[in-house]
């Protein structure tokens, strides 16, 4: 059985059609990613993780919690959960909190919000570090337009001239109207690989808003890290969706020539654009220079691919949610370009010398407080706290969840497949077990967040059946980046790296051994896959190897059998290579 060629880079639990790359027949569940969920999280080929090494992720740089940030402080980061809205590691109340698209200035509708939107929270007069209050939500998407481009290996989207890296955090979400029909007309987009690209200049691929981090503006590297795509329908008019007129959208770092600037791969043409600085008219030809962030968008379409923007409208951009010297800040990204005296976060340049331990890698999500400097060019880092390392080990796990334990503040523990987890504020909750699930986008309606997480998993059961991804902390414990609650089922999986112990069979029947976290697992030879050709003889499974396992789960042993189904299957991708960790070297 051929198969594509893939990196063995995590996608994120919830990603990948495992039948595009493993050509196995399965049936979806509508909304529902229990199936395959964790056999499609290794095929996918996304530059997200599977790596090994150095196991530092949720560890911090200093002593300084980033819980202790002050009254006062300007979060940016990414939402997590709601029941009032989660950023940064906290909840923010939101009555009376003014919610606004930056693209135009004006209200925006709370239930637009969803799990994965990268979001700027001011505090609200009064707000104290104890009970946050948000008086203002700022949403800023960093492209809107046609998926152009889809490099499954890489991992990659280009969407309006940004090559976007997708990565094991990356949420989808579909809000197409043949979604939503009764009965629903397609299947929802919740994978990159069933994303459409563009095939023609009459041809678009999906419409989608990326939401996420930028990233860099070297040749060949990402201009953002995504943390949400959401599909939509294009909208039938230039008033159809908020922000009015803003149907085709970039942001990022600007390079700025004669009328006209660029943004990663798009070139704007600024001559029939109203131009803004700090919210005042400007003329275009001075309004911005070079390196500075600037958001362009106009309502028509451009010519397919998308090389060049006719622009209705540039703005000049914060780098920061705060632009003001001595402001208090809190902000989240990807790093680039580190150094001994800092590193660059979201083109931001993040000052540590007053810091004494070693700083964050290339490809580490960390989140800073700091204090934005005089010139407002750079923050002088009080604390860095590294959210996902780039180097961790990542396990991730489908089974039923038992032994809920409340730990610290918004801390809890609970056991999948014998393993130990930590969730907290930072881990991505959701409920897919219900119809409808990914409508949720009222707040008000959706309990289920780190506050309601124990009696959330009591009211419905407290044998949920879950999918959840998880890292090793910098003390080798497991902390779950995201959970799901799915439909109940019986289908168990692993995937991760083996651990040094194999006994391998050859002889159908006779089932090799091994272990992934500690986990035993049981499968007959016959079960293998690889990728390309199987060999004629059945293959050897080594240490080290990245795999993905599904079966039964019983005597705490993963048990596949012999049978090759869309259920019991374990599939070797070999060794991780040197550029598959989390978040990849982009």
């Amino acid at each position: 059985m051929m198969r594509p060629k893939v990196t063995l880079q995590w996608n994120l639990l919830f990603h990948q059609n495992l039948e595009q790359f493993m050509k196995i027949k399965i049936g979806f569940v509508r909304r529902s990613l229990t199936l395959v969920s964790i056999a499609s999280a290794l095929a996918a080929g996304l530059a997200a993780c599977g790596g090994g090494g150095a196991s530092t992720a949720a560890s911090t740089t200093t002593a300084t919690p980033v819980a202790a940030a002050a009254a006062g402080t300007t979060s940016s980061g990414v939402i997590t959960a709601f029941g009032s809205v989660f950023v940064g590691g906290h909840e923010f109340g939101t009555l009376g909190t003014s919610f606004i698209d930056d693209d135009t200035g004006k209200a925006t509708p709370p239930a637009g919000l969803e799990v994965g939107m990268v979001v700027d929270v001011k505090p609200a007069a009064g707000s104290s570090a104890a009970a946050p209050q948000a008086g203002e939500l700022h949403i800023h998407p960093l492209a809107r337009g046609y998926v152009d481009a889809l490099d499954a290996t890489a991992g990659t989207l280009t969407v309006m001239g940004q090559l976007v890296q997708l990565t094991s955090s990356t949420n989808f979400s579909d809000h197409r109207a043949c979604v939503s029909a009764t009965p629903a007309t397609c299947t929802a987009v919740s994978t990159p690989g069933a994303l459409a690209s563009t095939s023609g200049p009459a041809s678009p691929g999906n419409y989608v808003t990326v939401h996420g981090y930028l990233f860099s503006t070297a040749s060949g590297a990402a201009n953002i890290v995504a943390t949400l795509v959401s599909v939509s329908d294009l909208p039938a008019s230039a008033s159809a969706i908020p922000p009015t007129g803003v149907n085709f959208k970039a942001e990022g770092v600007a390079t700025v020539g004669t009328g006209s600037l660029a943004i990663g791969g798009l070139s704007a043409d600024l001559s029939k654009a109203v131009c803004r600085v700090t919210g005042v008219v400007s003329p275009c030809a001075s309004a911005f220079s070079s390196a500075q962030v600037v958001s362009v968008g106009a309502a028509a379409a451009p010519a397919l691919p998308v090389k060049t923007l006719v622009a209705d409208f540039a703005r000049l951009a914060s780098k920061t949610a705060v632009d003001v010297s001595g402001s208090a800040m809190e902000v989240e990204g990807v790093v680039s370009s580190p150094s001994s005296s800092g590193f660059v976060l979201r083109g931001v340049t993040i000052v540590t010398t007053a810091l004494t331990s070693t700083p964050p890698q290339a490809g580490d999500v960390v989140r800073v407080l700091g204090t934005m400097d005089a010139l407002g060019q750079s923050v002088t880092a009080s604390s860095v706290v590294i959210l996902h390392a780039a180097s961790s080990v990542k396990l991730g796990l489908e089974g039923d969840a038992t032994a809920v334990t409340a730990g610290t503040t918004t801390t809890y523990t609970l056991s999948v497949l014998g393993q130990t987890i930590t969730v907290n504020a930072q881990t991505r909750l959701m409920d897919m077990s219900v119809k409808g699930w990914d409508q949720k986008s009222d707040p008000a309606s959706n309990p289920f967040n780190i506050n309601t997480f124990a009696t959330y998993l009591a009211t419905t059961g407290m044998s949920q059946h879950v999918i959840v991804k998880a890292e090793t902390d910098s003390g080798g414990n497991l902390v779950a980046n995201s959970l799901a609650i799915v439909p109940v089922s019986s289908q168990t999986g692993v995937s991760g790296l083996v651990d040094t112990t194999v006994v391998n069979s050859k002889l159908t029947g006779t089932p090799s051994t091994l272990t992934v976290h500690g986990i035993a697992i049981s499968v007959d030879p016959a079960a293998v896959l690889v990728q390309g050709p199987k060999p004629a003889s059945y293959p050897v499974i080594a240490a080290g190897d990245q795999v993905v396992a599904l079966g039964t789960w019983n005597a705490n042993t993963l048990t596949v059998a012999a049978t090759v189904s869309r259920s019991n299957q374990l599939f070797d991708a070999g060794v991780p290579g040197a550029k598959q960790a989390d978040r990849g070297e982009f």
